[in-house]
């Protein structure tokens, strides 16, 4: 009676082995690249440490200002930016004023972000969705924040 409750027993736990060994293996990571590509909803900019969230209506003008960010992916570990300010007035006419960013090169950082860097510089990060680029603006020599969000 004992040899067959051990034999059951034994015959139980090797099927759970064999079911758990066969268990689909886990996808690989896609490449930063890939990750980071795609567009993105303008929701802050920041110049110093004044910042405006996104979509803003100026109060005396009735403009709404919106914007986006395009990221496309040059190779595994590159990508190119740039950024499109919409402003649409109060007769919905509306104005885009798009700029390249140029190409950054792609690191994955010890805490699972992706950072961004242009040289030797870091000019931005990807996690959980959001996007943010930060640059000095040569005229006020003002850090310069951009967020976005897929």
């Amino acid at each position: 009676m004992k040899h067959t409750r051990f034999s059951s027993a034994l015959l139980v736990i090797l099927m759970a082995f064999v079911i758990i060994s066969c268990s689909k293996k886990e996808e690989p990571e896609p490449a930063m690249g890939d990750q980071v590509a795609g567009t993105y909803t303008l929701t802050k900019v920041s110049l110093g440490p004044l910042g405006i969230d996104y979509p803003y209506t100026d109060p005396s003008s009735g403009v709404k200002s919106s914007g986006k960010i395009e990221i496309a992916k040059v190779a595994d570990d590159k990508a190119t930016a740039s950024i499109t300010f919409i402003d649409t007035d109060k007769a919905g006419k509306v104005t885009e004023d798009k700029t390249s960013l140029g190409e950054a090169t792609l690191k994955k950082a010890a805490t699972g972000e992706i950072e961004a860097y242009s040289g030797t510089t870091k000019i931005g990060t990807y996690s959980n969705s959001v996007l943010s680029l930060s640059f000095v603006d040569p005229d006020s020599k003002l850090l310069v924040t951009i967020t976005g969000k897929k």
